[in-house]
């Protein structure tokens, strides 16, 4: 089976990690990837080494119409038996593409009802997608909201992100000079986009309140358009000190497996990397009592507070740092529960859902 991927680039984003991950898992099985992107990054090299052919398109920016001319000149030359785009853009340029070359595509849904308020683009991708021949969402949330938007005879699909597991046990945990506290005092670390769903204002607020009661550090670990919001938040809270924003690390889980726990306060989420590699780590986590989250994980393998009380976070992170006995055994229990998501069996589940839509068999739906 021949399977094209389509992305903006290989940039730091989940999404990118994740395409990285499903082509290695794809090849794997013996499948012929390849992968169109605009673009680099630093999930590139991943991409490459996992034995996808890439096609770099050009584009003067990911809404050059000129795009959707290139897609379809590379689909009649890759003659894929099923395309599959990732994020809006792609999706919608994508979508049209595959139409135009009358060949099978996916809808990939990352995140779920509340990243696509009432605008042009979300309505188009809405459209668009009745011309798909399924949706893949990554979280029971994401197919929920296209529940009453796809059509009632296309098939719908949950498959979570990938972790690489056995990669992930590799990994050793950094060293306080690695993550560059400049002390043996326990970690707090975020890993995540720098957006308005990651709450950060809300983390920020939780830390000045815990580091008036704990001797601690934190590292916030990514990039994104409201780092120079961030930046002057820590900055009010008076944390410069106490708070290190690292931007994109490379290196993340020896940080989360050198971290005394990791947190994410998001609003909303489709299948947060961030937690499953966490939970991977054996990291211990506090996050936000919200559906993304609770899918993966209890009230026995984790610590969930209200996403927008600095104050029940503050209390959850102390506790996570003073009861480390009970800290270590939510983890160990996260860390049990990650092997669901091993990245062989995630692309098993891709495999299954591309031998559906090919053979034209909708049985596999969700619904």
């Amino acid at each position: 089976m021949r399977v094209l991927l389509c992305i903006s680039s290989m940039h730091g984003g989940g999404a990118e990690r994740q395409v990285a991950y499903l082509a290695e898992g794809l090849v794997q099985r013996g499948l012929e990837v390849h992968v169109t992107i605009t673009a680099g990054g630093p999930n590139l090299a991943r991409l490459e080494g996992a034995g996808a052919v890439v096609h770099f398109l050009k584009a003067r920016s990911t809404r050059d119409p000129l795009l959707v001319q290139q897609l379809v000149r590379t689909i009649r030359a890759i003659r894929p038996d099923v395309v599959q785009p990732w994020l809006l853009q792609m999706e919608v340029l994508t979508g049209l593409a595959a139409r135009v070359s009358r060949v099978p595509w996916i809808l990939t849904e990352r995140s779920s009802e509340l990243a696509y308020p009432m605008t042009i683009r979300n309505v188009l991708r809405g459209a668009l997608a009745r011309t798909a021949s399924a949706i893949v969402s990554n979280s029971r949330g994401g197919d929920e909201y296209w529940r009453g938007r796809a059509g009632r005879h296309l098939p719908r699909f949950v498959i979570p992100n990938a972790v690489p597991i056995d990669e992930i046990a590799l990994a050793g945990a950094a060293s306080h000079a690695e993550t560059e506290t400049g002390t043996k005092r326990p970690l707090v670390l975020f890993v995540g986009r720098f957006a308005p769903e990651k709450n950060l204002d809300t983390l920020v607020a939780a830390l000045a309140r815990l580091f008036a009661r704990v001797d601690a550090r934190a590292v916030f670990c990514g990039e994104g358009p409201l780092r120079p919001y961030v930046e002057a938040l820590v900055a009010q809270h008076g944390l410069t000190d106490r708070v290190r924003l690292a931007g994109y690390a490379p290196n993340v889980w020896a940080s989360m497996k050198g971290a005394a726990v990791t947190v994410s306060l998001s609003l909303f989420e489709g299948c947060p990397n961030t937690v499953l590699e966490a939970m991977a780590c054996g990291s211990p986590l506090v996050l936000s009592d919200i559906p993304a989250h609770r899918e993966l994980l209890d009230e026995q393998s984790a610590l969930f507070v209200a996403p927008r009380d600095a104050d029940a976070a503050a209390r959850a992170l102390e506790q996570t740092l003073c009861q480390r006995e009970a800290s270590v055994r939510r983890a160990s229990l996260a860390a049990s529960l990650a092997e669901r998501y091993a990245l062989p069996r995630i692309a098993q589940q891709y495999v299954n859902v591309y031998d559906c839509v090919t053979m034209h068999r909708p049985s596999g739906s969700s619904r």
